[in-house]
């Protein structure tokens, strides 16, 4: 999902509301600075080089099921993989003509039927799980005044998120059945306003349940199977949330604006990143205690306000920093944090004196990654790492 405009830092705490102790409320302006490691959330990682069968350039969309992994590419399209990341099928294929699809950027996967939806510019394209075309589903103006930017797959129906870009949409999601029927809706509440800035938000399962949040709402929402939603987090109110106005995004003042994005949950924490102030920085909050950690490293860059950018450190192999958009896989009673690497900076970092410096928790996995290191070029296809996190 794209974060736009995700520059600075913000200082985040978890405090009960006052009107309901069971709902957190996350506020930028009450903000310890705890830092946390990969070995302190984690305790294995794996590497899945992608196969060469064909060059991969600029991704989008990176998901995971129980056979696959599938990845949007800019210039192919969408790619299925096996588990151990060897190229299968291309899904459908890029183009303007029939059972083709343009952008192909965001898509889904319905773990059930293994059928791949894809979102392009007001139409899903539906592919079987062998990548053959099956059908069009039309969005029929649902959406406001940009067409929807995200999908995700609940229960055996397609939700829509509407983040409210533009300031005139009409609701917050959609759901749709698999052949295109209207099955629910829920209203924006937001009053009407004019937005200079296409703005974004996050949606994510987790346990059962999908969550649902963006700029301009206090409430994250989560969706229970039966579609009935509930207030479940809270963003405080106060001058570092987006206005409901025009914004001129060349002004210092957007460096003052709470930005989140790349949202998701695990058993533990709830986690994102987020723009604020200097900072732009993952957050982890721990579900039971509270409190807050923060992810970054400090890197000044002259004409730049930002001054630190997402960096969770790896200590569990010495290898690179998370520090690029992760996201959350299950499977069975394990979790995992997924990223892609470019084999250009893994190869860099391991022949760096800072990366032979190092003394990991797991010594054995730092000679196994110098040794994928070496196996690889510096033209291959990126490398997935799969990290899994602790009970």
């Amino acid at each position: 999902m794209r974060l736009i405009y995700l520059l600075p830092l913000i200082q985040i705490a978890v405090a009960c509301s006052s009107s309901d102790s069971n709902i957190f409320e996350i506020d930028p302006r009450n903000f310890v600075d705890n830092k946390i490691t990969l070995s302190e959330i984690a305790n294995d990682i794996k590497y899945i080089p992608l196969d060469n069968s064909f060059p991969i350039g600029i991704t989008y969309t990176l998901r995971i099921t129980k056979e696959h992994i599938y990845l949007s590419i800019k210039e192919v399209g969408i790619v299925q993989f096996d588990r151990n990341g060897k190229f299968v099928r291309k899904i459908g294929s890029r183009g303007k003509g029939p059972g083709e699809y343009w952008y192909g950027m965001n898509f889904t996967v319905d773990d059930l039927t293994g059928n791949v939806y894809v979102l392009d510019h007001g139409i899903v394209k539906v592919y079987s799980p062998s990548g053959i075309f099956l059908r069009d589903i039309l969005l029929k103006g649902y959406a406001g005044g940009y067409s929807f930017s995200d999908l995700e797959i609940f229960n055996s129906l397609l939700f829509f998120p509407d983040y409210i870009p533009t300031g005139d949409s009409k609701y917050s999601w959609v759901f749709i059945d698999t052949l295109g029927h209207l099955v629910a809706t829920k209203k924006n509440s937001v009053p009407p306003f004019q937005s200079g800035i296409e703005t974004e938000g996050s949606t994510y399962k987790f346990e059962n349940k999908l969550f649902y949040s963006n700029y301009f709402n206090d409430t994250i929402f989560s969706i229970s199977s039966n579609l009935s939603n509930s207030a479940t987090y809270l963003f405080a109110q106060g001058d570092h949330r987006w206005p409901k106005e025009r914004i001129d995004i060349e002004s210092e003042s957007i460096y003052r604006l709470f930005r989140h994005g790349g949202m998701f949950e695990t058993n533990r924490f709830i986690v994102f990143v987020y723009a604020y102030l200097e900072r732009y920085t993952y957050c982890l909050i721990d579900k039971k205690t509270k409190e807050t950690f923060l992810a970054n490293k400090y890197e000044e860059t002259p004409g730049r306000y930002t001054k630190y950018k997402p960096w969770l450190i790896n200590d569990l192999d010495g290898g690179m920093p998370l520090s690029g958009n992760i996201k959350y896989y299950s499977e069975n009673e394990d979790e995992f944090i997924i990223t892609l690497i470019n084999p250009f900076n893994l190869k860099t970092y391991v022949a760096s004196a800072e990366f032979k410096s190092i003394i990991p928790k797991y010594p054995e996995k730092k000679k196994e990654l110098i040794k994928l290191a070496d196996s690889m070029k510096e033209t291959d296809n990126p490398v997935l790492v799969l990290v899994r996190l602790k009970d």
